[in-house]
């Protein structure tokens, strides 16, 4: 178990702050929120409704899975995500539009078809590390920024079957512009403001969004010209029919999901697996354990879909990572009518979030909830805890989609790099977190970087030939 006091980065409110909401609005979830089943707030103004968090795994089986139907996307999620993430996407298809979509779909994530696609994932990590090898010893980097970047190659490469079909860096800063400002759409669907109300950037928002849409569409009416076809994601999307109607998708499904895995799937990947490079430099011990797992079961080769399933402290790591810093803080719903859960009495008025930072910190389900210990997801401990105390990836017939294609690709980029360099802390920084669309650090991640030698020369010639 290691410990730092950047593992909990600010101190939880006990009543909630309007400053708090606009940067971390985790500060707002009290120090009782890590200790009972469920809690709830009026919010800053008698006229904002109630929002409901719980933390009781019977609690969320209810809501998201026994009575899944009953639990709708709540309206503050739908108006503040719409826009970036797409109305027309299976995460906001409901009923029989988004079972429609989701038996179409399926067939692309099945486990045969990720696996070919590791070779994809580990060819962008050590893309990366060819860049961070070209730098002097000893730089800094944003863990961030870098993890980024590298998801964003594989979700271009899976998703389209090729790179350098979109302008990266221009791409990203389009994103990056468009997450921050869900923070401002949060608050103005949590005050019920009009929709189009202003707010700081807010017409820079709004164009990095149509840029973001105007690339998909141009992407999409590139490949509707063309005779090619493949084994990547948009391909499959053009082939998915509804095994029971036989329907196929219409041009809006396809970009509005296009839209949203290059969003969705390359963002929570990226977060999680700069938040691991982050907690093993700054426990060195398991860092090590990481690489001595990778040289043993690959040694200096890519890892491969024969090798990528054999690394389960790598995994271990990936999965810690998301329960102390999980992508997404919540998983929200709404009633679609006046209803009780478990025996509580919620209102259709009111939001209810699965508050899944306090889950996954929370008293009851988690031995020192705050230090760092991938050996928690040891299979035997994991069969120990009940099954909903843990929902990176939400819970239920909902759950994530690409969840086993984000845990390949994660454990198969973070046993590359941690192979290849070693990751140190910088002396002096200290964490502070900046909520919007992820959980994401304010400033970025900066690590301090030195490869590893051994593996640079057998890297270095493999380069080369």
């Amino acid at each position: 178990m290691f410990h730092d006091p950047d593992f909990l980065p600010f101190v939880p409110r006990e009543k909630p702050r309007l400053r708090s909401s606009f940067g971390n609005y985790l500060e707002n979830w009290p120090p009782a929120g890590y200790r009972e089943d469920i809690f709830s707030f009026r919010g800053f103004w008698p006229f904002i409704p109630k929002t409901v968090y719980l933390t009781d795994p019977d609690l969320i089986e209810e809501m998201l899975v026994t009575r899944a139907e009953f639990f709708t996307r709540d309206y503050i999620t739908t108006r503040s995500l719409a826009a970036p993430v797409g109305r027309t996407s299976l995460f906001f298809a409901e009923g029989a539009e988004w079972k429609w979509q989701r038996r179409a779909t399926a067939p692309t994530f099945r486990h045969e078809n990720l696996l070919a696609l590791v070779p994809t994932f580990s060819r962008c990590a050590e893309a990366q590390a060819r860049e961070w090898r070209a730098l002097p010893a000893n730089s800094r980097i944003d863990a961030m920024e870098a993890t980024s970047r590298t998801t964003f190659s594989v979700m271009e490469q899976a998703l389209l079957g090729a790179q350098g079909m979109l302008d990266r860096e221009k791409f990203l800063d389009a994103l990056r512009i468009t997450l921050a400002g869900v923070s401002w759409t949060r608050i103005l669907a949590l005050f019920s403001l009009p929709r189009g109300t202003p707010f700081p950037g807010a017409k820079r928002v709004a164009q990095s969004i149509r840029y973001l849409y105007d690339e998909v569409d141009r992407l999409y009416a590139a490949r509707r010209a063309s005779v090619v076809t493949g084994d990547d994601i948009l391909s499959r999307l053009l082939a998915a029919r509804d095994p029971e109607t036989g329907r196929a998708m219409t041009d809006g499904e396809i970009t509005g999901n296009m839209n949203g895995f290059l969003i969705a799937g390359h963002e929570t990947s990226a977060v999680a697996l700069g938040w691991a490079l982050w907690l093993l430099a700054k426990d060195q011990a398991s860092q090590e354990r990481v690489r001595r797992e990778v040289l043993e079961i690959a040694g200096s080769d890519s890892i491969d879909p024969n090798t990528v399933e054999k690394l389960p402290f790598t995994r271990q790591v990936v999965l810690e990572a998301m329960r102390m810093f999980p992508p997404a803080a919540v998983v929200a719903r709404q009633p679609r009518e006046d209803t009780t859960l478990g025996p509580y009495k919620v209102s259709r008025k009111d939001p209810i979030y699965v508050a899944l930072w306090c889950l996954h910190r929370h008293e009851k389900y988690w031995d020192e909830p705050h230090g760092f210990d991938p050996d928690r997801f040891a299979p035997e401990k994991v069969k120990a805890r009940p099954r909903y105390a843990y929902l990176p990836f939400g819970a239920g017939h909902r759950i994530c989609i690409g969840m086993s294609f984000a845990m390949l690709e994660m454990v198969a980029m973070l046993g590359t790099f941690v192979r290849e360099f070693h990751f140190g802390t910088v002396p002096g920084h200290r964490l502070e977190l900046d909520m919007a669309f992820t959980t994401r650090a304010k400033g970025g991640l900066p690590l301090l970087l030195e490869p590893r030698e051994g593996v640079q020369r057998a890297r270095s010639v493999a380069d080369a030939a």
